[in-house]
């Protein structure tokens, strides 16, 4: 038996480790509202309404959610999806920065770029894109201490 040869499709690939990236922040999103919210015997509780009839049929027909106490993989999927959407739009509007970061350098430089940086963003080698994510850092963090000032 030949086996088949397995293709990759990077759009594919893209999409899964955005996918993964999307999930892993709104879970960091959750954490970090909930240690707002810490207490020394846990967090003080924020109680919602779930309509996620998966979850009220596991929890014995309770409709109220403790979001506050409730890890974001535990939380019902109408309460993890705020944080879901949080996570996509922050995501969403990262990558656009970096690739108008990257087409603004090329704009500026096209004559003196290597031919490898003279490409669409989603395409550099990880070296060149991680000098535009630096980039991105020192805003946020300047943004940050302005903000932590104010």
């Amino acid at each position: 038996m030949v086996e088949k040869e397995q293709t990759l499709n990077p759009e594919s690939d893209y999409e899964q480790k955005r996918q993964q990236m999307i999930l892993e922040l709104a879970r960091m999103l959750h954490d970090r509202w909930r240690k707002r919210r810490r207490t020394t015997t846990g967090f003080e509780p924020r109680i919602k309404i779930t309509t996620d009839q998966d979850w009220i049929k596991a929890h014995n027909d309770q409709t109220e959610v403790d979001i506050a106490n409730t890890s974001f993989d535990e939380l019902p999927v109408d309460w993890q999806r705020e944080n879901i959407v949080s996570a996509e739009v922050a995501l969403s509007k990262i990558e656009d920065a970096l690739y108008l970061l990257h087409d603004r350098w090329l704009d500026r430089n096209f004559e003196s770029a290597t031919p490898e940086q003279k490409i669409q963003y989603s395409r550099l080698p990880n070296g060149e894109k991680e000098e535009d994510i630096q980039i991105l850092y020192a805003a946020i963090d300047l943004i940050s201490r302005h903000n932590s000032q104010e």
